[in-house]
């Protein structure tokens, strides 16, 4: 008896293994179709009220219409600026402050800081500056942190060669005389002129320097190259220990002294202002706030209207009832 036991246990436990992959399948199956039910009946519902969301998609269209009338149409853009002088964090909060002006509506203080009309001061909405991010540090920019979400990231690497310039106006035909204001500015602000005169400074004695090693590299190889090494062994009774130095050792070094040299002046050359304008602002031809922009918000707020009011009143009764008990 025991024997017998032990041989059928197998099979017992075989069975219950497929009954239970059985019952599973069934759950499956069952949960498959009560979702599909759901969802054809949740489309039939919609179909049979569509009325409901075309008058929403009605009262969106005249939404969006309505407010666009009622507002006025801003624009944004973007430049592009190098620092030159000092690193992008101090330009930038130098121009986050004119933001703060222009947000708080002080044309006043942000006219006289770019040096440009009241009426082009008041064409500015916003002003704010971002960072390029570079994903994996290629030296390839990825894109602009609009949303600063990069700034903590150690993955992310920011760019620190450039930065982004955004703004936000009601007139673009202000555009130049804005971008001139806003160099201008950082242009006359006396630290950063003070800093940038020292960089000139420090970069003109970096070229002289250099063009001095140049020409002394360049004098000790014509005298090695035209001098007997033999008669540079003994000179007034004295022996001058030498050594042979090979001509590509030379050669080497006086290409990595040129290339220092016209790295310098390629910098000072092309880099002598605080600032440069990589980028400047370009003419925005849509709005920011145009009718579509507006359609896109009001209509998510129609349809859900709509929704909640088809349900409410195809199902009144019941929610009535249920309500009374």
């Amino acid at each position: 008896m025991p024997a017998n036991s032990k041989q059928n246990t197998p099979n017992q436990d075989e069975i219950d293994l497929v009954t239970l992959f059985s019952k599973l399948g069934e759950f499956i199956k069952k949960a498959f179709l009560g979702l599909f039910n759901l969802i054809i009946s949740i489309l039939i519902f919609l179909l049979r009220k569509w009325y409901y969301f075309f008058i929403a998609v009605v009262l969106t269209v005249v939404t969006a219409i309505a407010i666009n009338k009622s507002v006025d149409s801003y624009y944004s853009t973007d430049l592009v600026l190098r620092s030159n002088a000092t690193d992008n964090q101090t330009i930038m909060a130098s121009l986050d402050k004119l933001g703060g002006y222009a947000r708080e509506g002080n044309y006043t203080t942000l006219s006289n800081e770019l040096n440009i009309s009241m009426e082009e001061a008041s064409a500015i909405k916003d002003l704010e500056t971002y960072w390029f991010y570079d994903i994996g540090d290629d030296g390839i920019y990825d894109g602009i942190d609009i949303e600063k979400r990069y700034l903590s990231d150690t993955n992310v690497v920011k760019v620190e060669d450039e930065f982004v310039v955004r703004a936000t106006i009601y007139d673009p035909e202000f555009l130049k005389d804005i971008e001139s204001g806003l160099v201008r500015y950082l242009e006359s602000n006396p630290l950063f002129d003070a800093i940038n005169k020292q960089r000139l400074s420090d970069l003109q004695g970096k070229i002289s320097q250099t063009q001095y090693e140049i020409e002394k590299l360049d004098s000790l190889q014509k005298r090695e190259y035209y001098t007997n090494p033999d008669d540079l062994r003994q000179k007034d009774g004295q022996i001058i220990f030498t050594s042979e130095r090979p001509v590509q050792t030379y050669h080497t070094d006086m290409f990595r002294l040129l290339s220092l040299k016209q790295n310098y002046e390629k910098e000072l050359s092309i880099y002598p202002a605080v600032v440069t304008v990589v980028e400047g602002f370009s003419s925005p031809v849509k709005p920011e706030n145009g009718t579509i922009n507006y359609a896109k918000k009001a209509v998510w707020f129609y349809l859900g209207l709509a929704l909640l009011l088809a349900v409410i009143i195809t199902f009144r009764k019941k929610i009535w009832i249920s309500k009374s008990r």
